[in-house]
């Protein structure tokens, strides 16, 4: 069985259910435990987005601090060709974007936690 096969398949499954539910609520669909259930699964996903958040930082301050540079400015020049691509460079920049698309998807799910909605 092939495990990306699956796991697009699951995506793609969960993806109909929740636009069957947004479907639902748009008609005035209402329900208390999938109201809590929704927010207690973004909660979830922030706390476990925000642990590896911070080993990410950890990592990339290591590499702040073994080349003497912050890792935006880093990846300036990375993306600018003025960094060499060895090994540690690349594995640095693989790991600044990360951090950015993972901080990016944590801000989203925070906003979707205010008690305003």
């Amino acid at each position: 069985m092939d495990i990306h096969a699956t796991a697009t398949d699951d995506s793609t499954a969960t993806l109909q259910r929740l636009r069957t539910l947004e479907s639902l609520y748009e008609q005035g669909y209402h329900n208390d435990v999938v109201d809590r259930t929704i927010y207690k699964l973004l909660e979830h996903q922030v706390q476990q987005d925000e642990a590896q958040l911070a080993e990410l930082a950890d990592s990339l301050s290591e590499f702040e601090q073994r080349f003497g540079m912050i890792s935006a400015a880093f990846y300036e020049k990375y993306q600018a060709g003025q960094a060499s691509d060895d090994a540690d460079h690349f594995e640095w920049q693989v790991l600044y974007k990360m951090h950015q698309r993972l901080s990016q998807a944590v801000d989203l799910l925070k906003s979707q936690l205010s008690p305003a909605l």
